[in-house]
């Protein structure tokens, strides 16, 4: 619109000028070299409010690419930052496997230890008895070791180490 009333104002202008012209190519004490030369200068004004005009619509088309643009670097942070936020929420899952799993090497470490107590060549009246003796204090040291991973997994998401 701007353009429009830009270019009506020129016209109207150049309408003015040509009319001037002719009332001055009627005045016969005019020379030559003076007509040339102002004929010269209406081109050259005429290309220079041209150029003005396509500098004037290049930068408008400028300035829309550079808003598209700013717009589109906002969306990419926008998205990297949703991107961040769901890796975060899969480094915290990954956190909670390895706490569980850190947890359980423990309790099954502890089994191990009872069992290794239990291994060593000492003579108690324990190891002479009956195999039933035996089986009581494998099936005892297994049901602890899966009631201290049960009550360690309860204080972890008691404690919200562990998600609900």
């Amino acid at each position: 619109m701007y353009l429009t009333q830009k270019l009506n104002a020129s016209v109207s202008d150049l309408a003015s000028v040509t009319e001037e012209y002719n009332s001055e190519v009627e005045d016969i004490n005019e020379s030559d070299d003076s007509r040339s030369v102002r004929d010269k200068s209406y081109g050259i004004k005429l290309d220079v409010e041209e150029l003005e005009m396509l500098l004037e619509a290049y930068f408008a088309q400028i300035n829309g690419i550079l808003q598209k643009l700013t717009s589109l670097s906002e969306y990419v942070d926008d998205i990297e930052d949703y991107i961040n936020i769901m890796l975060d929420d899969k480094r915290n899952q990954l956190l909670q496997v390895s706490i569980t799993l850190n947890t359980i090497n423990m309790i099954v470490n502890a089994g191990i230890v009872v069992v290794g107590l239990f291994c060593m060549n000492i003579h108690i009246d324990l190891f002479d008895g009956k195999p039933r003796q035996f089986w009581a204090t494998t099936a005892g040291t297994l049901v602890g070791c899966i009631l201290l991973f049960l009550v360690s997994v309860w204080w972890g998401k008691k404690r919200y180490l562990l998600s609900q």
